[in-house]
């Protein structure tokens, strides 16, 4: 949460915690270390009206200063026509998150994070009609992130290798800058590019999207995050539009 000079320079002697400094980003994984749920929520809405809704439960532990603990818990989507359309419920995914470093000079508002994480993805009933491009996978990555309050950064990049069929194997990057603007508001904009599109013709492609979005901390526990995602397709001239919501609840 974006904080005034007065909360940096009491938080100076704590551990490199932070979350109170750095709104997470939508569709970023955090490389801090903490004990936190959240709930993601979108809705595709390409053609005016939902086309579909997705929630996605998942869980952050931080088992000490240098590791912790990520778990997917598995997500539901439901299509059009809502309600009697189709619907599944996902893969489930765990990683293990090491930090490599985690250095912080919150005197001067400053801070620099470094974290690597596998992540193992498995689902049992698969269900591709409704949730194409989901499967078994291992996937290895690096998160980072870098303050500058009120200014500040979060990325991830890796490669996701198929365990099976369904997922296709490839790498990806996706990164932010936001901006804190209040002890409560923050606003930050999401890019994300990967080559994991299979395209008409069996080649490899790309795509990505673009995701504006405002943070809202309704107290230290609480975080509510909204943003607006335009997806784009290599070969694909119209974008495909989705609204999304995170609420986060911080246990630390």
């Amino acid at each position: 949460m974006g904080l005034g000079i007065v909360g940096i320079s009491a938080a100076s002697a704590q551990p490199c915690d932070v979350d109170d400094y750095i709104t997470k980003a939508i569709g970023i994984e955090e490389p801090w270390l903490e004990n936190a749920a959240y709930l993601f929520a979108q809705v595709g809405n390409n053609s005016g009206g939902p086309q579909s809704i997705t929630l996605a439960p998942e869980i952050e532990a931080q088992f000490s200063d240098r590791v912790g603990m990520e778990l997917d818990l598995p997500m539901f989507t439901a299509v059009e026509p809502l309600g009697s359309g189709p619907s599944a419920f996902g893969p489930v995914a765990a990683g293990i998150k090491v930090a490599a470093l985690h250095s912080c000079d919150m005197g001067n508002g400053r801070a620099t994070l470094l974290t690597g994480e596998v992540e193992g993805q498995y689902w049992a009933n698969p269900h591709p009609a409704v949730l194409p491009g989901q499967g078994n996978s291992v996937t290895a990555q690096v998160m980072w992130a870098q303050l500058w309050y009120p200014w500040f950064t979060e990325g991830e990049a890796g490669y996701t290798q198929r365990v099976g069929s369904g997922v296709t194997s490839g790498w990806f990057v996706n990164t932010s800058l936001g901006r804190a603007l209040s002890t409560a508001f923050a606003v930050q904009l999401e890019v994300e590019t990967d080559n994991q599109l299979t395209l008409d013709n069996g080649r490899r492609g790309i795509e990505g999207s673009v995701l504006p979005q405002v943070g809202y901390h309704l107290s230290q526990q609480w975080l509510l995050a909204v943003g607006e995602q335009a997806a784009f397709q290599q070969d694909t001239a119209q974008p495909q539009w989705s609204t999304w919501m995170m609420v986060e609840r911080d246990f630390a």
